[in-house]
C-alpha cells in the first residue's frame, strides 16, 4: 500500500468514527430549522450516506440497501404533507435517525469502539434525557403514586411544546418511553465485569438509578411495564451465569418473584386504566377510540401514510368530535405500529420492520455465539432495551421522527454494529 493510499485509509477511518458525532452535533439545527432553508440541512445526513455507499467496493451489501430504501421512502411520504411547519422537524428527525443507524452499523467496528459507544449511549444520552425531564417536563397529576409534593419542588422550565395551541412542557409519557429504552442498556453496562472498569460500572449504576427515579416520576404505566421487562431480561441473563441459579430451587425462587412483581404491577395499572381520570385519553376507553380512528386513517392513507407530523391535523379533520370526547390534543396514535403506518405508510413500515427484525436477529446470534462475555452482555442489554420500548409501544409511542425518538435510532444503530461484530471479520484499531 502506498503512502497516499495509507493516508486516505486513515482519513476514511477517522471520518467513519466521527460520523455519529457529526450527526449528533447537527441534530439541534436539523430539528429546529425553519422553512424553506431548513431543507438544506437534510443534505448533511444524506451526504454521509452517499459517502459510505461510494466507499463500498461491491456496492450495497447486508442492510445498507434496506436503510437507504427506508430513507428514500420517507421522502415519498412528504407527498401527503399538508402542514410543512409541523412536518419538517419530523421529516428531518427520521432522516437523521436512519443516517445514524447507517453510520453506526454499516461496517464492523472494533470491540473497543463498540464499548465506547455503549458508554456514550447508556450514560451520556441517558443523562441528557434526565436533564430534559427535570427542566422541561410537564408533570402529570396523580395516576399511580402520590408524587404531587415532589412535582411542586421541581424546576419549572420553559414551555417548549405546542399542545394544539396551548404551549406546555414535554409529555411525561415521552420521557418515560425514552428512559425505559435506555435503562436496560445501562444496567447491562453496570454488570459488565469483563469489559468495563469498576469506575465505569459505578457510573453506569448511578445513571440507571437516576433514570429509574425519573421514570417513576413520569407515572407512565406503559413505560413502567416495558422497563420492568427489559431490566428483568438483562438481570435474568446476568444472574443466570451464577452458580446458585443453576439449581432448581434458585430458578424457582427467581421466577416466582418476577411473576408476582409483574402481576402486581399489571393489576395496579389495569385498575387505573379502567377508572375514570380527568383525561379519557389515559383510560382504556379513550385509547380504543384513538386506535379505532387510527386504523380507519391507515385504510384511507395506506401507501404514503398521512405524512410525518400530520396525525393531529388529519385526525381532527376526519373525526372532529374526538377532541371533545377523548382529549383536546392527541399528538400520536398511542401505539408504535399504528404510528409507523400513519407516518411512513405500509411500504415504509415494512422496511422499518425488516430493519428491526435484522437487528434483533443479530443480537440473538451475538448473545448466543460470541466468545466475548462483554459483547454478549451488550447484545442482551440492547435486546432488553428494544423489548422495553416495544412493550411501551403497545399503548403509547414516540413517533419515528420525534425528538424523543433519537435514543431509539441510536439503539438500532448500536444493535446493528453489535450484530455485525459477530458475523464479520474482526477489525483492529
Amino acid at each position: 500500500m502506498s503512502r497516499g493510499q495509507s493516508r486516505r485509509t486513515r482519513l476514511a477511518t477517522y471520518v467513519d468514527a466521527a460520523g455519529p458525532l457529526i450527526l449528533l452535533a447537527a441534530a439541534p439545527p436539523i430539528w429546529l430549522a425553519g422553512l424553506p432553508g431548513g431543507f438544506a440541512l437534510a443534505l448533511l445526513p444524506m451526504l454521509l450516506v452517499v459517502r459510505r455507499v461510494v466507499r463500498l467496493p461491491g456496492g450495497l451489501r447486508n442492510t445498507d440497501g434496506l436503510v437507504i430504501a427506508c430513507a428514500l421512502w420517507i421522502a415519498v411520504t412528504a407527498l401527503a404533507v399538508r402542514d410543512w411547519n409541523a412536518a419538517a422537524p419530523k421529516l428531518f428527525g427520521a432522516l437523521l435517525g436512519l443516517s445514524l443507524v447507517y453510520v453506526m452499523g454499516a461496517y464492523p467496528i472494533p470491540a473497543t469502539r463498540l464499548r465506547t459507544q455503549w458508554l456514550g449511549l447508556a450514560v451520556g444520552i441517558t443523562v441528557l434525557v434526565v436533564l430534559a425531564a427535570l427542566f422541561l417536563t410537564e408533570w402529570p397529576q396523580r395516576k399511580l403514586l402520590p408524587l404531587d409534593g415532589i412535582y411542586t419542588v421541581l424546576p419549572a422550565g420553559p414551555r417548549v411544546v405546542d399542545h394544539g395551541g396551548r404551549i406546555g412542557g414535554i409529555g411525561p409519557n415521552q420521557i418515560g418511553g425514552a428512559l425505559a429504552l435506555l435503562a436496560p442498556l445501562g444496567l447491562a453496562l453496570s454488570l459488565d465485569e469483563t469489559g468495563s472498569s469498576k469506575n465505569v460500572r459505578r457510573l453506569a449504576a448511578v445513571t440507571v438509578a437516576l433514570a429509574i427515579t425519573v421514570l417513576l416520576l413520569t407515572q407512565s404505566r406503559s413505560a413502567y411495564v416495558g422497563a420492568l421487562l427489559g431490566l428483568t431480561l438483562v438481570g435474568w441473563w446476568r444472574v443466570g451465569r451464577t452458580a446458585w441459579l443453576r439449581r432448581p430451587l434458585g430458578r424457582t425462587v427467581l421466577h416466582v418473584a418476577l411473576g408476582l412483581g409483574l402481576a402486581l404491577l399489571v393489576a395496579v395499572i389495569t385498575s387505573t386504566w379502567l377508572a375514570p381520570l380527568d383525561s379519557t385519553s389515559d383510560t382504556l376507553t379513550g385509547r380504543l377510540r384513538i386506535w379505532t380512528a387510527s386504523v380507519l386513517l391507515i385504510g384511507e392513507y395506506l401507501y404514503t401514510g398521512v405524512g410525518p407530523g400530520q396525525f393531529t391535523l388529519v385526525l381532527r379533520a376526519a373525526f372532529p368530535d374526538i377532541g371533545a370526547s377523548v382529549a383536546p390534543h392527541i399528538p400520536h396514535a398511542h401505539n408504535f405500529v399504528l404510528q409507523a403506518l400513519l407516518d411512513l405508510g405500509l411500504p415504509g413500515s415494512v422496511l422499518l420492520g425488516l430493519l428491526i427484525a435484522l437487528v434483533v436477529r443479530g443480537l440473538i446470534l451475538t448473545a448466543r455465539d460470541s466468545r466475548d462475555s462483554s459483547i454478549q452482555l451488550l447484545a442482551v442489554g440492547l435486546a432488553g432495551s428494544l423489548l422495553a420500548f416495544f412493550v411501551y409501544g403497545l399503548t403509547d409511542t414516540i413517533a419515528p421522527g420525534a425528538r424523543g425518538g433519537l435514543p431509539f435510532w441510536l439503539v438500532l444503530g448500536l444493535g446493528l454494529a453489535c450484530g455485525r461484530l459477530q458475523r464479520e471479520p474482526q477489525v483492529t484499531e
